[in-house]
């Protein structure tokens, strides 16, 4: 419950006082009282209290009632429970505040208890009430620490101290008060935390009580030392709920099953929680509102924009009608006139559910972004030092626990085949929402962020160095997000732990380490048997060797390895100079020494650990890099610093079974969705970032005649996400390319060419293009400048083949003639003869005859020169058996990994053969 200073609050306490016929001076302003309890045994009192703001009033004066009466006042001094102190003002006093809860007695008789406990109050007025009876206010018990030894609490800290409780007779109540003794005889600097007790906290004779240390050093208590008293008090039965009543929750929603703490603290901890419900989500629609917050849009330039409703697959329509229905009962959006509108993009989660994404490229580039920016993480993880225990709490749909500026609220419109809606609270995927979201969230935690709190986006850990500070701080960020109308996911909160894992890393008190998951695709890395798997692991190290110290004397040992191989191909040996050679495919074996162990460990620790993994920075462009091969997919997040990339998370997935079956190109596509949706969503989303690849994954939609339903929802999926696309030729992409298939096929260096966003959009907007067979180029059916696209992927035939193995004219020369096919159709070439020449009965030599007038000798080489798709002269070299496999393999190698089909038709773009028939 929460009446702080709230006027709305108030005066709808006091216009309920009015309609009881109770006089508003006794009108009562309640907040924030904590009550401490163990076990559910004290769960009347608990209601009690936490009910004080709707329970019935009224004047005592003329006689019993049937009603009790709960007042809050502040303390100058101990209090006799049948006199009731004098109006104060606030802030006269620091002491605690007092409930006195007063109830009939018997034979008509009034009986005033007081409790104190720790709350804050403003001025409160109270009634007269008439004495008629006299409590005695002596303790039934003294609390005792009897060591061994002094009990040290430390500097601003507090422990649970245990002490031993001392009675003449057994506790007459079956709930008792613990407050500091008459005399406090505890040192100065310290107190207790008053709180109310079940008889069954007592363990044998032994009792906890919370001992705080407010003083900048260590204090004793010496051991005899008489910490509290026991004072009886009775179980208060008042009337339950009303609108200002905080929800009380099932206690055992709550997941400790990952926390090591006591089971008895657990169980109190556990009922501390479920009565700040109100906290917490309870459906699937039960958002929060921010109190006092709105997000606003600031554009450009006020011209409205509208684009095109999209496609819904058949198979989604009824989920996404049942979806926005959805949306439109919690109020997250309602039916719009807006002149603005952007379309709908549906994925598919992992459960099966839909995701609703709306497209809002075209407004966010009209969008004046918001320089307000999220913590740095390494500089705010470094806040954790010396904690260890810590709580995770997450921001069940965050976002949409922000209200829209009403102004703003069109700009938000989206439209679908089901209708044109624009959003109340804010949405996902616009510039400037995280900027948003995360000053509020540093506003509703307040001073305790950095200190004991530390926020990102809807991410929250609570820390502290002892147990009893961690609970605190828990407790209290919890007060302070339900004051400001925010509520959290039970199912996603993370309590009481020694070890979290917080926004890709794991923290415990040992430090801050990377989650397992961003580097486990390198830390499983096998260590290497021959040289080819080898030369793949020292390609890899070697992208990111500018960050490790003394690199080259770590990897010396296995660079060693690598010796006494037979040259490469354009190395030519020294004349008359012999030596036996190792074969590139024999194991190492005796070869593979302890040094080569530690060297590959110590390799593996350094790309794992800083300076080389980064921590993720907000200010600093992310560029992706992604590859796919027939043994997996790769990916690796880097991002730039002054000294070049440095990776912030890996990430490699064997491929399945039917993903095994894809083509390459669409294991490329499917290398893209994978990285960017499944991998690096957190990272990426809502962030402007760039693809490197070196193989253009859109090439699928654009060689494809029509996508298939999974190539609509990748599509989808990726649609939502703001980011340029780079390729390169061949394999120069060495580190994602490793991390798919563990092989370096290339360590050259060439130029990114980029395409520019409009052509992505373009491309990921595409539905379909035009059977492959039509004379137009692909990229005419796009509604963008041709020069969007890069002319190798604006026809499928324009690719280019890469760097293929060189082969000189006179090997091709020599083959040619050597060929028995090729051979004979070339010398009637040469002679004039092949139109008028019989001919053969060799059906493969007939074949290539038939192409006659189109066969040429040029450069001493036969090709066949025709007329292609797109109207421009062909020219095709006729290729002889013997260098067929040997280039089909180096072209599906060096010229983006194409599956057999594709490379198949890539080749005879250029080239024709007696296994080849003509295009």
């Amino acid at each position: 419950m929460a009446l702080r200073n709230d006027p709305s609050l108030q005066a709808e306490l006091i216009s309920w006082c009015k309609e009881a016929g109770i006089d508003e001076s006794h009108a009562l302003m309640l907040i924030n009282v904590p009550v401490h309890t163990d076990v559910a045994a004290i769960e009347e009192i608990m209601k009690a209290v936490k009910v004080l703001g709707r329970v019935r009033v009224q004047d005592t004066r003329e006689g019993p009632t049937s009603c009790f009466l709960l007042v809050l006042c502040e303390c100058k001094q101990a209090i006799d429970p049948t006199r009731l102190p004098p109006e104060v003002s606030p802030g006269e006093r620091k002491e605690p505040w007092t409930v006195i809860a007063v109830r009939p007695g018997n034979e008509g008789a009034h009986v005033a208890h007081a409790l104190k406990i720790q709350t804050r109050q403003s001025a409160i007025h109270l009634p007269q009430l008439r004495e008629t009876e006299r409590l005695p206010d002596k303790p039934e018990g003294k609390l005792r620490w009897i060591g061994p030894g002094d009990c040290v609490i430390p500097p601003r800290g507090e422990v649970q101290v245990i002490c031993q409780m001392e009675t003449d007779k057994p506790l007459r109540t079956e709930i008792f008060a613990v407050d500091t003794t008459e005399a406090d005889s505890l040192p100065a600097g310290t107190y207790i935390t008053p709180v109310v007790l079940p008889c069954s906290a007592v363990d044998g004779k032994n009792i906890q009580v919370l001992v705080h240390n407010e003083t900048s050093k260590d204090i004793s208590i010496p051991a005899g030392t008489v910490v509290a008293n026991a004072y009886p008090t009775d179980t208060l039965a008042v009337p339950s709920g009303g609108s200002n009543s905080s929800k009380v929750i099932d206690p055992m929603l709550f997941d400790f099953s990952e926390s090591s703490i006591p089971k008895a603290w657990e169980l109190r901890l556990r009922q501390k929680l479920s009565t700040r419900g109100d906290v917490f989500f309870t459906g699937e629609w039960d958002v929060g509102l921010a109190c006092g917050v709105e997000h606003h849009i600031r554009l450009t330039d006020t011209e409205p924009f509208r684009e095109r409703s999209r496609r819904i697959a058949p198979v989604d329509i009824e989920d996404v009608r049942r979806h926005i229905k959805e949306l439109l009962v919690a109020g997250i959006i309602k039916e719009s006139r807006s002149p603005y509108a952007s379309p709908i993009v549906i994925a598919r989660k992992k459960s099966g559910a839909i995701r609703m994404c709306v497209d809002y490229r075209t407004l966010n580039a009209h969008t004046i972004p918001d320089q307000y920016t999220t913590p740095r993480i390494d500089d705010a993880l470094d806040c954790l030092a010396g904690s260890k225990w810590f709580s995770v709490l997450d921001l069940r749909s965050g976002y949409y626990q922000i209200a829209m500026g009403e102004e703003d609220k069109e700009k938000t419109a989206f439209i679908c085949p089901l209708g044109f809606f624009q959003f109340e609270r804010m949405p996902q995927g616009i510039t400037g929402a995280p900027a948003t979201f995360q000053q509020l969230m540093e506003k509703a935690v307040g001073d305790m962020h950095l200190l004991q709190v530390i926020v990102y986006l809807d991410d929250i850990i609570v820390f502290g160095r002892t147990l009893e500070e961690h609970e605190e701080r828990l407790l209290k960020v919890l007060d302070r997000l339900q004051e400001c109308g925010l509520k959290v996911s039970i199912d996603k909160c993370q309590f009481c732990q020694s070890q979290v894992r917080y926004v890709g890393h794991i923290v415990s008190a040992a430090g801050v380490s990377p989650d397992p998951a961003k580097i486990e695709a390198v830390t499983r890395w096998k260590m290497a048997t021959d040289l080819k798997t080898l030369r793949s692991f020292l390609g890899f190290c070697g992208f990111y060797r500018r960050f490790i110290k003394d690199y080259s004397a770590i990897v010396r040992p296995l660079t060693e390895l690598t010796k006494g191989y037979p040259p490469t191909s354009g190395q030519n040996r020294k004349a008359g100079y012999a030596k036996k050679y190792y074969k590139e495919t024999e194991p190492f074996g005796e070869r593979w020494d302890d040094n080569c162990t530690a060297a590959f460990h110590n390799i593996i620790y350094s790309l794992t650990h800083a300076p080389v993994l980064a921590f993720a920075d907000p200010t600093r462009p992310y560029v992706l890099h992604v590859d796919a091969s027939l043994s997996g997919l790769g990916a690796m997040l880097n991002q730039e610093h002054p000294g070049g990339l440095r990776p912030v998370a890996y990430a490699s997935q064997k491929l399945s079974a039917s993903e095994q079956r894809y083509p390459i190109h669409q294991l490329e596509f499917l290398a893209l969705k994978w990285a960017v949706v499944d991998k690096f969503h957190d990272y990426l989303y809502g962030a402007q970032f760039i693809v490197k690849t070196d193989n253009n994954p859109l090439t699928y939609v654009l060689s494809s005649a029509k996508l298939s339903a999974m190539g609509h929802r990748w599509l989808a999926a990726l649609a939502t996400y703001n980011f340029s696309l780079q390729y390169k030729p061949g394999s120069h992409n060495i580190d994602a390319d490793v991390l798919s298939r563990y092989a370096c096929e290339s360590s050259g260096c060439s130029e990114w060419k980029e395409i520019p966003k409009s052509g992505v959009k373009a491309i990921c907007q595409l539905a379909g293009v035009p059977d492959s067979e039509s004379s137009s180029r692909l990229v005419d059916h796009l509604y963008v400048p041709p020069q969007s696209v890069p002319e190798a992927f604006a026809c499928p035939t324009a690719l280019s083949l890469g760097h293929m193995e060189q082969l000189t004219n006179e090997e091709l020369r020599r083959a040619q003639e050597e060929d028995p096919v090729v051979g004979v159709v070339r010398r009637e070439v040469e002679s004039g003869k092949i139109l008028t020449g019989a001919r053969s009965s060799d059906v493969t030599v007939a074949l290539l005859q038939r192409q006659g007038s189109k066969l040429i000798i040029q450069n001493q080489l036969l090709y066949q020169v025709s007329k292609g798709s797109c109207g421009r002269e062909k020219k095709q070299l006729v290729l002889p058996e013997k260098y067929w496999s040997r280039v089909l393999c180096s072209l599906h190698d060096d010229s983006a990994h194409l599956g057999v089909e594709r490379t198949t038709e890539l080749l005879r773009d250029v080239s024709i053969g007696p296994k080849c028939p003509p295009a």
